[in-house]
């Protein structure tokens, strides 16, 4: 667990091909069902890089969700618009983009993360929670770190996936939230 971030209950993984992506992780990992959030994303509202963004193309191509465990496995391929993500993968990245971890006071955590110079790549709020990227990647080192300060429905949510993956007898590996 993180001082400053909370615990990591997330690896998160950009990709270039999501269908890809899943079929790896079902049938080599052995983990799935991996769930598929509806894109486009319904933000309420979207900061890039600390300025409001007005996205006319899709940040996502597409989100899908598994646990191994007590580990949620995150696969995004980006969408069109310019993103964190398409960042990633036109560097010549692939893999672990960045842990996500959950935080109870949200703007204290910001507010460090500030006060430190920790540069805030891409931040937002959802129907189901509010959440920044933070910039601590270092090549080698760290990834990015996603904060999330999550409302019920979304641990509601989380938690009905962590038990079917539990339950999971290998049928059926891609499923719709």
């Amino acid at each position: 667990m993180s001082r400053f971030y909370g615990r990591i209950f997330q690896v998160a993984y950009v990709v270039p091909d999501l269908d890809e992506a899943v079929e790896h992780w079902t049938r080599n990992m052995g983990v799935g069902p991996f769930y598929d959030f509806p894109v486009p994303l319904p933000f309420d509202e979207l900061f890039v890089e600390e300025r409001a963004a007005a996205v006319d193309e899709p940040i996502f191509g597409g989100v899908s969700i598994s646990y191994s465990g007590d580990t949620m496995i995150e696969l995004i391929q980006p969408g069109s618009a310019g993103s964190t993500y398409r960042d990633f993968l036109e560097s010549g990245q692939r893999g672990v983009h960045h842990y996500g971890t959950f935080v109870d006071d949200y703007a204290a955590t910001m507010d460090r993360a500030r006060a430190h110079e920790i540069s805030v790549v891409l931040e937002g709020r959802l129907p189901l929670s509010q959440f920044a990227y933070l910039d601590t990647a270092r090549d080698g080192l760290s990834p990015l770190i996603e904060v999330i300060a999550p409302l019920p429905p979304m641990l509601d949510l989380f938690a009905t996936i962590r038990t079917e993956t539990e339950n999971w007898d290998g049928t059926d590996p891609r499923r719709a939230i």
